[in-house]
């Protein structure tokens, strides 16, 4: 991937978003319609989790509050749906 300035455009970013608790993990359901699973980017650092789209002329992104201690377990990108699941922290 080239390293050069990328528009970053947040304020045309707001995908739905469904965040459930099941138990031993927390799942987000992000709506992507139009998206291939190669332009997705997932960053989770402390108590946020930042999904970043981009292509060759833009890039835009999401930031989303979770939880302290929570690790990113798995992802699963599939019907224009992004599944991240958060495993809970042991405290």
């Amino acid at each position: 991937m080239m390293n050069r300035d990328i528009p970053v455009d947040s304020a045309a970013f707001e995908p739905p978003v469904i965040m459930t608790d099941e138990g031993s993990c927390i799942c987000l359901r992000i709506s992507l319609p139009g998206v291939m699973e190669e332009q997705i980017r997932i960053d989770l650092e402390k108590t946020t989790c930042t999904v970043c789209v981009s292509d060759k002329e833009r890039m835009v992104t999401k930031t989303l509050r979770v939880p302290q201690g929570a690790r990113l377990s798995r992802k699963k990108f599939s019907d224009a749906v992004l599944e991240i699941f958060l495993d809970k922290s042991g405290s």
